[in-house]
């Protein structure tokens, strides 16, 4: 992804060439795939057949320095068309969702919170989360589980002295619950 230079925190994404836009001279964009993060893939015949996975769960925050937006916007200048792809859950449950290229799928955060019970609601509003110094470059290496919902435990994760320069004091510690923000998967 790459950042609008004025505006740090507003990503472009897409898949091809984007030309003098937002102060960006050119830019080669390719369309994120299950098969770069994951750690396991869908097989190449079915992927030709049209199959795909979620990407990965996350929210549309720095969370290192900034303060998370209060709101996401996508807005869409080219959006691609084409054949649609069957996304698959693959959590063993065997659901699929048919989806058009570039879908992002949006969740409720509220929906799951009132689904839980009540002694994991009352561990969610009390706890908060201490996300690693940039934490999506602290990350890049390791793979995602098939869901796209978390991560395998593999140590791949870069060491601290590997990352750009942090400072402590600028590193987020937020809510699980947060009435304003609600985390999505981008597939």
């Amino acid at each position: 992804m790459t950042a609008i230079p004025r505006q740090p925190q507003v990503q472009v994404i897409g898949h091809g060439e984007v030309q003098d836009h937002e102060g960006l001279a050119i830019i080669k964009l390719q369309h994120p795939s299950h098969k770069t993060f994951h750690k396991t893939h869908v097989s190449d015949e079915d992927e030709i057949k049209g199959y795909t996975r979620f990407y990965r769960w996350h929210q549309d925050a720095a969370l290192y320095d900034l303060t998370p937006p209060k709101v996401t916007a996508l807005y869409g200048i080219d959006v691609p068309q084409g054949p649609r792809q069957i996304c698959r859950y693959d959590d063993g449950t065997g659901d699929e969702l048919s989806v058009p290229l570039g879908t992002t799928a949006f969740v409720s955060g509220k929906t799951m919170f009132d689904i839980l019970p009540p002694e994991l609601k009352s561990l969610a509003v009390r706890s908060k989360v201490k996300y690693a110094p940039h934490c999506f470059v602290w990350m890049a290496p390791a793979r995602a589980h098939s869901t796209g919902l978390r991560m395998e435990t593999e140590g791949l994760e870069l060491p601290r002295d590997e990352l750009p320069p942090w400072e402590e004091s600028n590193v987020q510690i937020l809510p699980v619950v947060s009435e304003l923000r609600s985390p999505f998967i981008g597939v």
